[in-house]
């Protein structure tokens, strides 16, 4: 049988850089012992230069295009005067156009480097969720579920024009209609109890000791990468963030590639991965 990870550990998971034709691919930071690798850089790009067929999982938490452009927003609700809503340029609102072009080129990327049978997570607000989960369609993969992320200390609705928000969408869906469906069933099971997981995943949001605007529950990371992939999968994150993907992959004896496109937060990533904000302590139940 062929190794199809032959070129492509060699190209991410081996050295500290390689090249590729007449590129040169320099990770911001390689671990060799927890097979962690990291790239600063547009996900956009990066995904062209990978393989096909060769990722076991992805998770990605894309921007959510819904911040109104850095207002501040007075407070009536009891707590501080006003609330600044400028978290990060990228997460600035766009045009429909602009969404739907950019969630099918890396979308489009993504579906073409998963095995057969493998699968994408996706989360996103009301903001972004419903144009994914066209794209998805539109390119042929085979949505599994809606997993709602319930929040259960959300913060408040801090004009009071609205309901509060408390949840998030995940869409789980398969490269294709091919192949069996890598899906954990009877260890999530376990997990829960001995009762089947719901597609309701509620949590309380731990505070974390270092600044990121969106930074993804552990818990969360480990119920996908425990339900989506086996022990000595590879598992690509395109927008890392702050890397919870590479921090629970590592924990969990899992290999993982991440692509942030901010400096600052790849440092903040390398940070996390060496341990400066302590070691993965397991979240779930063994």
């Amino acid at each position: 049988m062929r190794n199809i990870y032959k070129h492509f550990e060699t190209l991410i998971c081996a050295e500290e850089s390689t090249t590729y034709g007449e590129e040169r691919i320099e990770p911001f930071f390689y671990d060799p012992f927890k097979k962690i690798k990291l790239y600063n850089g547009d996900a956009l790009e990066l995904l062209k230069k990978i393989p096909d067929k060769c990722i076991d999982l992805i998770f990605a938490d894309p921007p959510y295009f819904g911040n109104q452009s850095g207002l501040i927003i007075k407070r009536n609700d009891g707590h501080a005067n006003t609330f600044d809503t400028q978290k990060a340029k990228w997460a600035y609102s766009k045009s429909l156009s602009y969404q739907f072009e950019f969630h099918y080129a890396w979308l489009k990327e993504a579906q073409r480097i998963l095995k057969d049978g493998s699968t994408i997570w996706v989360t996103g607000t009301y903001h972004s969720i419903g144009v994914i989960n066209v794209v998805l369609q539109d390119l042929g993969f085979k949505i599994l579920n809606d997993i709602i992320l319930h929040k259960r200390n959300a913060p408040p609705n801090f004009k009071g024009s609205c309901f509060r928000a408390v949840t998030e969408t995940m869409l789980w869906a398969k490269k294709n209609n091919y192949g069996k469906t890598k899906f954990n069933y009877w260890q999530m099971k376990r997990l829960n109890g001995n009762t089947q997981m719901k597609n309701l995943w509620e949590y309380w949001a731990e505070k974390n000791p270092f600044r990121h605007p969106a930074t993804k529950q552990q818990i969360i990371l480990e119920y996908v990468i425990l339900a989506g992939s086996n022990e000595g999968d590879l598992i690509l994150d395109p927008f890392a963030g702050s890397g919870t993907t590479g921090f629970v992959a590592q924990g969990l004896g899992r290999k993982c590639i991440m692509i942030e496109i901010d400096p600052n937060y790849c440092q903040l990533i390398k940070d996390r991965i060496e341990g400066k904000y302590g070691e993965f302590r397991r979240k779930t139940k063994t």
